[in-house]
């Protein structure tokens, strides 16, 4: 097993080349979608649609574009700011957060992750083919790398599941959402909000399930995620020194 670490390992790092590169992290109050600056809102109704029309001074047509010419009442839809608001909320402080990061390196799907309530290996038998992370429900799922989404549906066990490709057939899958925001077909980029954190599916308490994959072959998450020192026990390859 160890030996066959090795081997991604070492496909990973001879077929991607590092530059750095400048993310921003969605928040709470400024999120991205289709290079549009905005925010994921549950909409109840047209009269709740409209109101927020006008706080955000956009159009119901630059609404309905973005999101595919289909307002889901009741659902969770992205609302563009104006340029206005958006300048009216960065001088009140409301940023995105700006970090550096290699172009090719994974970022955390969940921004203050801080346990890990199962680690990837054989679970009772059963491989577990990625690491489950502890959070509350709603908590921002983040894309770890640029990507497109091949997937995103009810995947059984798994529950809410997005799955996206990235760059050198390495893929990253989050399951057990409580709300998928993306769709199939969108291109994201690394530090965009893409779900919500729940327990669809079978589950016994709100977590991510997230997962890295080389072509179809799934990979210890933590190898390929920036270090952290209170999982050091489970970098498996990381702490091979």
């Amino acid at each position: 097993m160890r030996k066959l670490i090795f081997v991604f390992i070492f496909v990973f790092n001879s077929i991607m080349v590092f530059s750095a590169e400048s993310i921003n992290l969605d928040n709470q109050d400024l999120q991205e979608y289709k290079g549009k600056k905005g925010l994921w809102t549950m909409v109840q109704s047209s009269a709740d649609l409209n109101n927020l029309v006008k706080k955000y001074n956009i159009t119901l047509k630059e609404v309905k574009e973005i999101n595919d010419n289909n307002i889901s009442f009741g659902d969770y839809n992205f609302l563009p700011y104006s340029d206005d608001y958006i300048k009216e909320l960065e001088s009140s402080g409301k940023k995105r957060e700006n970090m550096a990061s290699s172009e090719n390196e994974f970022i955390w799907p969940i921004g203050n992750a801080s346990t890990i309530s199962s680690t990837f290996g054989y679970r009772n038998r059963k491989m577990h083919t990625g690491v489950d992370l502890p959070a509350q429900r709603g908590t921002a799922i983040i894309a770890v790398m640029d990507g497109r989404v091949i997937s995103n549906h009810y995947e059984g066990g798994h529950g809410k599941t997005i799955y996206l490709e990235h760059r050198n057939n390495f893929y990253s899958r989050y399951s057990h959402n409580s709300v998928n925001l993306v769709k199939k077909g969108d291109f994201v980029k690394k530090g965009q909000i893409i779900g919500y954190v729940g327990s669809s599916g079978n589950s016994t308490g709100n977590h991510l399930h997230f997962e890295i994959r080389y072509k179809d072959v799934p990979l210890n998450p933590l190898d390929f995620l920036p270090f952290k020192e209170e999982f050091k026990e489970s970098h498996l390859f990381k702490n091979w020194k």
